[in-house]
């Protein structure tokens, strides 16, 4: 009798443990799925660079070609997009010698011709000073001789100028490039400048003037330019005849600038 009740113990010992193992495997399985669903929710992380792999990738030419422009329509107007550059020929705390031929363009008795010479201080780059000094000849037009020799009209009473010496304040506002034949751009600076100096006249008169110029200076280098500009002297001349009169001359000067000391800091 006891030792069936011996086997029968053994026998349920031995179902109770393999419920048990069953039940343990029955919660492993629940916790792979449970950590299979984990991994597949959570972010993957970026692939590794390798040492030896290029961290790019060559694109072919056909790449690079645009089929889509539909997105033009939302870019910037050209009117709204400025470009700062700084000035090819720079001015600040630099002098300026200028050397040119110029002639007088709108007398109608005589042709005056000369040579001119300008010397400038900057103190920016929008202001400085200049000294001007017009060396002049004059000689007469055909008209006048045929009013004196045909007409008997007396001419003697024209005054033209001899020479002219100057002060300028200049002022720069304007600073902009242009094209040479579409080979070579070609900064340049547009200039004003007024003030007042002295015109001497054949008669030997020193008289007061008043002198307007405008112009530009197109920059070859940081240290040379041309230059060019059209300036108006407007004075009061007495004529041999005693009479006191108002003149202008407007002069076409052309040469060539030379800027100094070296712009080291553009």
């Amino acid at each position: 009798m006891l030792k069936k009740n011996i086997t029968f113990l053994i026998l349920l010992l031995t179902l109770a443990a393999s419920e048990g193992a069953r039940a343990q495997a029955n919660e492993a399985e629940e916790l792979d799925v449970i950590e299979l669903e984990i991994d597949k929710s959570a972010p993957k992380p970026a692939p590794a660079i390798s040492n030896s792999a290029p961290a790019y990738q060559e694109v072919s030419p056909k790449d690079n070609t645009l089929t889509d422009f539909s997105g033009l329509g939302t870019l910037a107007p050209f009117q709204e997009i400025s470009v700062i550059q700084k000035r090819f020929l720079p001015k600040t705390g630099r002098f300026q010698l200028f050397g040119g031929l110029t002639t007088v363009t709108n007398d109608p008795f005589f042709l005056t011709f000369g040579g001119v010479a300008k010397a400038s201080y900057f103190m920016t780059e929008q202001w400085g000073l200049e000294l001007n000094y017009f060396g002049l000849s004059t000689s007469n037009r055909q008209a006048t001789d045929e009013l004196r020799e045909i007409q008997n009209v007396s001419t003697e009473n024209l005054v033209y100028p001899k020479s002219f010496a100057g002060l300028d304040l200049m002022y720069i506002p304007i600073y902009g490039k242009m094209t040479w034949f579409n080979e070579k751009i070609v900064p340049f600076d547009l200039y004003f400048s007024a003030g007042y100096g002295t015109t001497n006249t054949q008669a030997g008169e020193n008289a007061g003037t008043i002198h307007l110029a405008t112009g530009q200076i197109f920059a070859l280098s940081k240290a040379y330019a041309v230059r060019w500009d059209f300036s108006w002297n407007f004075f009061n001349a007495t004529g041999i005849d005693g009479s006191t009169n108002s003149f202008n001359n407007l002069f076409l000067t052309v040469g060539m600038s030379w800027f100094f000391p070296e712009a080291s800091y553009r």
